[in-house]
């Protein structure tokens, strides 16, 4: 160990404090618990603050024997339970950064501290003796009786010397304290309002050049109608509005020309589809071109070039450009990616997109100078809006199928990197951001739905009663095994967390309290029905969690450090099956299972699937197969042969079915939403529940243990309105 390590006995960043000679973590005095390798990698990382430590230091320091898959798995577990215990995200770090493929780096400021001994040793050594004191205990002939001094130099003198050293640390401490971000000082003074108080949904704003009017779509009230919106202008300080059009549609999106004279619109569902123009001040509106956009009303976007010259939009087949003045339109080539959402940058020099490929999303760049595009980041989608420097885009923090729900929040991400943080301003069910182009103000979509779980008789179809009812999201139920409880996520704290309940919803108890926008659901029963199951992204990657419902404190289940959701529970209660949604390395990618008890993770399939469920008598597993488009494969547990079920119909994602004795309840959203049934033995598809409202999309499904009813979340309100923040930069 180098001198100076062994010097750096006791640390302190944060409201953490670490003794490295003891091996203990404390958070404001009170001590954590990580131990073994994992406290043996915070140490190596706080040893070198700011300096890259690579995997391979790691490994021969800490798994100089192991083989490489063992590694792997060691250090991902030991660095995520290093995060747990700060309470970090791999995502947005604040202590631990990882550098893909090379290593890890401690972020934060650190300082080191000395032991209180060595502090009272040394505050005694330089303290002041008393008056008439000798500094020695043997008095030397051959010295000269000291010359008397004044009694208030020596006070005079402390002072002036603790004077000097307060400001000596003052001195160093702000000099080495990190700058304040630009992202903590364009929060400092922020002041978010209300910008529309209207009744149903107002979505999709976009400013005026000058910041001082907002574009924007609403339905009127009427929420529930066939293609509601139409096209509005208010003026921000004013509570009129004005209607700029009178064609109403399944989704309008608007975009302010740069000159500030005329509003283009992209216009999808009713009469009229397309790409329109109108005066900002209102008159009849013009067609500038016909688009097949997108079917999905939330992959729609319209954004024009800096220099006003262009339109750009996507439509189902890629991004294309439209010069309005001739009507002229190019494709936009982004390679395999099927693309969405564009946007140009204010100077002109990049396009920002959605690009889906093989199920994943990410966020890319498109040089409009090179043509070459790339991934700025993973499993980031969505409407975005460009900061006015070019260099930071504001997007929402999740994409929830359909629709984007927005529920991690606004992220901003610079391109140079795309490293994210949240925006602390925005709500959770924050979407949809606008900047203006001038001026400090940021516009966006506050969502709000009211989806309930409900009930209904699988033989008669009739739907009898909404179960734990609330105000709020609630999705993902699963009906306990005497048939009498009911575990759901709920937004009920402001935050998706694990619940369970009484089916009429007495005696509701939050089972997990993480408070924090990272994903938290999924949850399943044990079949003796003592212990719940359920994933989180609270730690920046998805991990199983146990929770007693009797005391409500859930424990994390490791998993060899991959990353894993969506479990559920063999027929036996012994194992908890669950999904890898990793990607590096691509061997996780997987499903696996893991003993209930904990322990090494085993693979049951390299198929890219999730929520596996196994038939009662044990003999078959059953899993939602997304290599082939989210179709229901059967695989024998004695032989590991799988195939697609015949006749069983694609699904629309993965999550919202489950298993019966004879077949597969699943949901159903086109053309007419409700819940049919396939037939193991005829291979028959019926429908056994017709629904007069749409079910809530990855809202999942749950099966009574006499298969007499079920359990399936519907959407029964949406509304949502703008918030407008000001002193955003």
């Amino acid at each position: 160990m180098r001198e100076s390590e062994q010097a750096t006995r006791v640390v302190r960043f944060g409201v953490f404090e670490v003794d490295l000679q003891t091996a203990e973590l404390r958070k404001q005095g009170v001590r954590i618990r990580l131990s073994g390798q994992s406290f043996q990698v915070l140490e190596a990382l706080l040893l070198r603050p700011g300096e890259l430590v690579t995997r391979e230091e790691l490994k021969q320091k800490l798994w100089p024997s192991d083989t490489f898959g063992d590694f792997e798995h060691g250090l991902n577990a030991a660095v995520n339970r290093v995060r747990d215990a700060l309470g970090d995200s791999s995502d947005n770090p604040r202590f631990v950064e990882t550098l893909p493929r090379r290593g890890y780096r401690f972020v934060a400021p650190v300082e080191a501290i000395e032991s209180e001994t060595k502090k009272a040793l040394s505050e005694s050594a330089s303290a002041p003796l008393p008056d008439g004191q000798a500094t020695s205990a043997v008095s030397t002939p051959s010295q000269a009786p000291p010359v008397p001094r004044p009694r208030w130099i020596p006070a005079v003198a402390f002072m002036l010397l603790l004077l000097i050293a307060v400001g000596t640390f003052l001195f160093v401490r702000l000099r080495n304290r990190p700058a304040p971000s630009s992202h903590a000082a364009a929060q400092e003074n922020l002041r978010v309002t209300p910008l529309t108080t209207l009744p149903g949904r107002e979505i999709s704003p976009a400013f005026s050049p000058d910041g001082s009017q907002v574009a924007f779509a609403w339905d009127g009230g009427n929420s529930n109608a066939t293609n509601p919106f139409n096209l509005y202008v208010k003026a921000i300080g004013s509570e009129k509005i004005e209607q700029l059009t009178h064609e109403p549609a399944d989704r309008i999106v608007p975009a302010w020309s740069p000159d500030g004279r005329t509003i283009a619109f992209a216009r999808e569902g009713g009469e009229k589809e397309g790409i329109f123009s109108v005066s900002a001040r209102g008159g009849p509106e013009r067609k500038l071109a016909d688009a097949n956009l997108h079917p999905l009303p939330a992959h729609i976007s319209l954004s024009w070039s800096p220099d006003g010259r262009q339109l750009m939009y996507s439509t189902i087949d890629g991004l294309r450009v439209l010069t309005p003045e001739n009507g002229e339109i190019h494709p936009v080539d982004t390679g395999k990616c099927e693309s969405m959402l564009p946007a140009f940058s204010p100077d002109g020099q990049w396009i920002a997109f959605t690009c889906a490929v093989d199920g994943n999303f990410y966020l890319d760049l498109l040089s409009l100078k090179s043509g070459l595009s790339k991934h700025l980041s993973q499993e980031d989608s969505g409407p975005l809006a460009w900061m006015k420097d070019s260099q930071r885009i504001v997007i929402p923090g999740q994409r929830s199928g359909e629709q984007y729900s927005g529920s991690g929040g606004l992220w901003e991400i610079n391109i140079n990197g795309g490293l994210r943080r949240r925006l602390s301003i925005s709500v959770e069910s924050a979407d949809q951001p606008a900047i203006a182009s001038r001026g400090d103000r940021l516009a966006y979509v506050a969502l709000q739905s009211t989806t309930n779980i409900w009930r209904a008789d699988t033989r008669t179809g009739l739907r009898h009663t909404v179960l734990a009812p609330s105000v709020v999201e609630q999705r993902n139920p699963d009906i306990s095994p005497d048939g009498k409880r009911i575990t759901f996520e709920s937004e009920r704290s402001g935050f998706h967390e694990v619940w369970v309940a009484n089916l009429d919803g007495s005696d509701a108890v939050q089972l997990s309290n993480f408070h924090q926008a990272g994903g938290t659901g999924t949850p399943q029963w044990s079949p003796d029905g003592r212990r719940i199951a359920f994933d989180s992204r609270v730690s920046g990657e998805p991990a199983l969690y146990l929770v007693d419902p009797t005391t409500a404190l859930p424990q994390r289940i490791s998993t060899n450090g991959i990353p894993a959701s969506t479990p559920t529970w063999s027929a036996d209660g012994k194992w908890i099956y669950f999904r890898s949604e990793s990607s590096e390395p691509a061997e996780h990618e997987a499903l696996y299972r893991i003993a209930s008890e904990g322990g090494v993770p085993e693979p049951i399939s390299r198929a890219r699937g999730m929520k596996i469920q196994q038939s009662k008598d044990g003999l078959m597993l059953y899993f939602a197969n997304e290599d082939t488009n989210a179709h229901i494969n059967a695989l024998s547990v004695a032989t590991g042969e799988q195939h697609a079920l015949d006749g069983m119909p694609m699904m629309e994602n993965g999550n919202d079915w489950v298993l019966g004795s004879k077949g597969i309840f699943f949901v159903v959203r086109t053309p007419a939403p409700g819940i049919d049934f396939y037939d193991f033995s005829s291979h028959r598809v019926t429908r056994k529940i017709s629904l007069d409202r749409h079910p809530s999309d990855w809202g999942g499904l749950s099966l009574s243990p006499d298969e007499t009813w079920l359990a399936y979340s519907q959407v029964d309100e949406v509304a949502s309105h703008l918030m407008l923040v000001e002193g955003f930069r």
